[in-house]
């Protein structure tokens, strides 16, 4: 496993692909954090996108992953998502498990997790950004 010196931001998976694609504002922030080796990529993330992927985009990924290597999911981030699943099953609020695991990583990491879908995330103890709100002249 290898991991950026500093990480500061879990990039969610329709970061990572928005990136791949070149949509502004979020490549040119995903790009910036990337010459600052700044991200982190969740194996969630990681196996979602190589579901789908393109050959261009296997390869964009495969780049990132030989510098920031890839974050696994183990026992710790699995119990983390466990509880994150079952406290939004109580309060009958939909939370995916992948995306339980995404935050269980953000949060065991200190990470602030970097999505666009703001509402898959509704756990208080992590720090989650939107990238089309989050200017660059912050990084």
């Amino acid at each position: 496993m290898k991991i950026a010196i500093a990480p500061e931001y879990l990039l969610d998976t329709n970061v990572i692909l928005e990136s791949f694609w070149g949509r502004e504002p979020v490549a040119a922030l995903v790009k910036g954090w990337i010459k600052k080796g700044e991200i982190a990529i969740s194996a969630v993330s990681v196996a979602e996108i190589l579901s789908k992927a393109s050959k261009e985009e296997k390869e964009k990924l495969n780049l990132l992953i030989s510098r920031f290597g890839v974050l696994p999911i183990d026992e710790v981030i699995a119990e983390i998502a466990g509880d994150y699943r079952l406290q939004f099953a109580r309060k009958k609020k939909r939370v995916y498990l992948l995306d339980c695991l995404i935050a269980a990583t953000a949060k065991l990491y200190n990470l602030k997790l970097v999505t666009k879908n703001i509402k898959d995330y509704s756990m208080k103890d992590i720090v989650v950004i939107r990238p089309t709100r989050y200017s660059s002249s912050k990084t």
